[in-house]
This record gives structure tokens, C-alpha cells and sequence, in this order.
């Protein structure tokens, strides 16, 4: 690993192909088939379609699972060197737990949803080779050398029949639980997506999946998850993981949850045939956790 004052890159990640070049047709994943900014660009290689977050003993996993164009059977991948991507924390907003409804569909009540804010950020960019940079705010100097980075490609971990056989670009961050948390269990955790000379400072948002999915929650991906309930009257876009807890969505999120049935959404639900219940390779029990990519036909 070599550590720079802004900067861990881990040694070894897989970051080899090609990024963005993918120019098929728009493919729904777990939340985001909802970018029309990124799709309209051709940026496909800055959507993205999952994230996860929970923990292997007392480490912290957040993974972001991008691009799902990328056809069947690509072996090379290389991410672009505009590509943005950041891994957002808020670590002292209180939240409730006592609403059963909203402990069903978000994990939990967000009690001050108009003052969530990032106190802890993971930026992860690329070089002209496509080898990830990451820079943290929040974490201090001494805790980044025991962070864990992977970037590249793997097999799709979303449960899902259209997924089946296919791979997404991935990014993947261990660090340790006690590094992120603060006077409280509870993490708030989103994503953004960002690509150069397009308008926002991101055009993409990830939290709690199968939210934004849809064309009426479609707004929600331009906007800071402080703004949702503000400007779309919703909670805030995040997942809600209370630490002291199991990761079973939608608190956190496990890599073996099936949002799919767990939702129960009929927009997906029809689409899903043959309804798979878990996913179509076995995952890692060591990191990355993610399985390997899928080899060529």
C-alpha cells in the first residue's frame, strides 16, 4: 500500500480495459436505471446500480457496484480518469427506531433529515491508466494505512435475473468500524457519481436500493439527501445501518439480501423471471467478498 497526505492506493487492484465504452442499450440494475443526464452523455460508466454496506467483524464494508452496460463476457475493464466517486457518512444524526412502517421500508426515522451532512467522505478517482486514488476527509492520518481498496471488475452481486451471467465495474472499501463511528451506533451511508463537464456536482445518488429507480423518485439523484424531504417531501435517500445489529437490509445492506423480493415492488417483481433467491455465483468470504468476474463465453 503507499499512503500519501491525501491519498491510499492499495497495491494489486484489478483496473484493466476499458471504461465508458460501452454503448448498449440502458440496462436496469438494482436502483439506477433513472440517470437521464448520464444516459443521455453515454456515461454509463457513472451509473450506479448498487451499494452496500456492512461488516465483516469489526470491519466496515461499502461497496459501489457501477456501469451496468457492460456486456456479457468482457474481460478487460478500465475506469475513466473523469469518473468521480465518492462514499458519504454522516455519523451523528440521531434516528428512531420506534415507527414501525418506517422501520420496515428505510431502517429507521431520520429525526433532523434536513441536517444530515457527510462528516466522513471516501473520494475514489482514477489516473490516465485507470489505477484508483483515494482520498478521505474526516479519518485521521494515522487510520488511513489500514484501509482496504479494490477497483475492478466483478461478477453483478445484485440478485437478480436480468443480472445473471453479467458483471459491473467495482469499487470496494474495508476500513475499521471504530475509525467511522462517533458518540452513536448508527451510520447514515450514501454514494455519488460524477463525471467531468456535466452540470451538478454529481449526477448520480445511491442510498437505500430501489428507491430511485422509478420516474417519480427520479429527482432524487441530482439532489443532497438534506434536500429530499425539502424539495420532494421524502426521506432522506440513505442507508440507515445501526451497527450494533446485523447487516440485513434495509438495515445496511448484506450482499445476499434480495431486495427484489424483499421490496416486493411489482415494477421489478414482473421482470424477474424465474425469480432467483440468491446470487448466481457464490460470493467471497475474504476481500473483496465480491465474486470474480464472469469469464468470457
Amino acid at each position: 500500500m503507499k499512503e500519501s497526505a491525501k491519498a491510499i492506493v492499495t497495491l494489486g487492484c484489478l483496473c484493466v480495459g476499458g471504461a465508458g465504452i460501452w454503448a448498449s442499450e440502458p440496462c436496469r440494475a438494482a436502483d439506477h436505471g433513472d440517470t437521464p443526464v448520464l444516459i443521455s452523455a453515454g456515461r454509463h460508466d457513472a451509473r450506479i446500480t448498487d451499494l452496500f454496506a456492512f461488516t465483516r467483524g469489526d470491519q466496515l464494508v461499502l461497496i459501489v457496484s457501477l456501469d451496468p452496460s457492460i456486456p456479457p463476457g468482457v474481460q478487460q475493464y478500465q475506469f475513466a480518469s473523469d469518473l468521480r466517486v465518492k462514499i458519504l457518512i454522516d455519523n451523528d444524526s440521531e434516528v428512531a427506531f420506534d415507527d414501525a412502517a418506517d422501520l420496515e421500508m428505510f431502517g429507521g426515522t431520520i429525526l433532523g433529515p434536513h441536517k444530515v451532512q457527510k462528516d466522513l467522505a471516501l473520494h475514489v478517482e482514477f489516473d490516465m491508466g485507470g489505477e484508483p486514488i483515494l482520498e478521505t476527509v474526516g479519518i485521521p492520518r494515522r487510520d488511513r494505512e489500514q484501509i482496504l481498496l479494490f477497483a475492478g471488475l466483478r461478477d453483478d452481486p445484485f440478485i437478480r435475473a436480468p443480472r445473471t451471467g453479467r458483471n459491473i465495474a467495482a469499487i470496494v472499501i474495508e476500513l475499521p468500524l471504530d475509525v467511522v463511528l462517533n458518540d452513536q451506533d448508527t451510520l447514515l451511508i450514501w454514494a455519488t457519481s460524477a463525471v467531468d463537464d456535466l452540470v451538478g456536482p454529481f449526477q448520480d445518488l445511491a442510498g437505500r436500493a430501489l428507491r430511485s429507480q422509478f420516474p417519480e423518485n427520479f429527482p432524487m439523484n441530482s439532489l443532497a439527501p438534506k434536500r429530499h424531504e425539502k424539495v420532494m417531501n421524502v426521506p432522506p435517500d440513505v442507508i440507515i445501518y445501526d451497527t450494533l445489529l446485523p447487516a440485513a437490509f434495509p438495515n445496511g445492506r448484506e450482499l445476499a439480501d434480495d431486495v427484489v423480493d424483499l421490496v416486493g415492488d411489482p415494477r421489478v417483481l414482473n421482470s424477474d423471471f424465474p425469480f432467483p433467491a440468491e446470487n448466481d455465483v457464490p460470493f467471497l468470504d475474504v476481500f473483496p467478498y465480491l465474486a470474480p468476474p464472469h469469464p468470457a463465453p
